[in-house]
């Protein structure tokens, strides 16, 4: 190895420590080589210069990070803050929550990432990774680091595309082998109700006869079934703006909606008011989403005992099999994201472009020029 500049060493885990002195005071960093060491040397110098290393010297990243949380309050979804709190307190924590955020380097991050990769898909240590790069970038905003340790970091690949590896619609043997099956369970009406519009379970979960608006033939999506930050359940606002929407009731939809309305009938004896959720437990509670999986793994597994496998699938497979099939049916993909309150067509095309050939090719057998 070069020598080394003055007041710099290299330590027995092999990085590179520079030691100097202001006032009678001593002061140290760290850093994987030499010129790293003076960078961090540099700033290091010009904070106490500017008083602020003495109030942010001892920051840990799990301090930092309840500010960072508190801050974030009432500006994100409760879902999206329990995610950012799961992925710190599972996968950030352990690895840097204890470091100083000052003296948090660059190869820790790396070596998280590599860590991580081990065990999780891709897409999930980016969103880690991309969660740790936020933070730091907003104490660089707030004038605590200089510079993000995570800076020039990328993001691992990602292979499968969403479609791939997310959304899986039925093959129409399938959904006609689950829906009969599917009969059997008390929210068949709501898995119904989900093949038949696409609507997420949240949404459906949510409505309330007020919603059903039979003079304009259409229902009204408004609200949806989501978590607060404590963890507890609500009905508050879609997932955006996008979401809030109108769909158009067709034959299906309305006789889906008519055996509800009967079950609820049988239920509250006639009593059933606008305010009331069309869709409930059957204690009369909120329908949540690990309901909706239970009831279709329940179904499955009913299927799967005849000897007629069908690959385990979520709810969500359903809003992908009623996109699926209205494509293959002839319906635009304009038309078709207003229905699933998509935020633009590409995300539409994105997600259901694997239908496109065959329909395609149907569209252009239809197409008759005179030559």
């Amino acid at each position: 190895m070069a020598r080394l500049p003055i007041g710099y060493r290299e330590r027995k885990d092999g990085r590179i420590e520079c030691r100097f002195t202001i006032n009678g005071k001593s002061y140290s960093c760290y850093a994987s080589t030499v010129k790293e060491c003076r960078e961090k040397e540099r700033q290091l110098r010009e904070d106490i210069a500017n008083g602020a290393y003495t109030q942010n010297k001892n920051l840990t990243l799990d301090k930092y990070y309840e500010e960072w949380k508190n801050a974030r309050k009432g500006t994100i979804k409760g879902n999206t803050a329990l995610g950012n709190d799961s992925r710190y307190r599972n996968h950030i924590k352990p690895a840097l929550g204890h470091r100083k955020l000052i003296e948090i380097e660059k190869r820790e991050i790396v070596q998280l990432q590599q860590k991580l990769a081990e065990s999780q898909e891709p897409s999930s240590v980016n969103a880690i990774i991309v969660q740790l790069k936020t933070m730091l970038n907003d104490a660089v905003t707030e004038g605590i680091l200089q510079k993000s340790p995570a800076a020039g970091i990328k993001l691992l690949k990602v292979e499968k595309k969403a479609t791939e590896t997310y959304h899986r619609a039925l093959t129409e043997e399938e959904q006609k082998l689950f829906m009969q099956e599917a009969k059997k369970e008390w929210l068949y009406e709501l898995l119904a109700l989900l093949l038949c519009t696409g609507m997420r379970v949240g949404e459906a979960s949510a409505l309330t006869w007020s919603d059903i608006d039979y003079v304009n033939n259409v229902i009204h999506v408004t609200k949806t079934i989501s978590r607060t930050e404590d963890g507890k359940y609500t009905v508050g606002t879609p997932k955006s703006k996008t979401s809030v929407r109108d769909i158009p009731m067709n034959d299906a939809i309305k006789s889906v909606l008519k055996s509800q309305k009967e079950k609820q009938d049988m239920m509250h004896s006639k009593i059933v008011k606008l305010n009331q959720s069309v869709f409930e437990n059957l204690y009369g509670g909120m329908v949540f989403n690990a309901s909706v999986n239970k009831a279709i793994t329940e179904t499955l597994k009913r299927i799967n005992k005849k000897e007629v496998v069908i690959e385990h699938f979520s709810a969500h497979a359903l809003r992908d099999t009623f996109a699926t099939r209205y494509i293959e049916q002839g319906g635009s993909a304009q038309v078709l994201k207003t229905i699933l309150g998509h935020s633009s067509l590409a995300m539409t095309m994105d997600l259901y472009s694997h239908v496109m050939p065959n329909t395609k090719q149907k569209e252009m057998d239809n197409i008759i020029i005179a030559l």
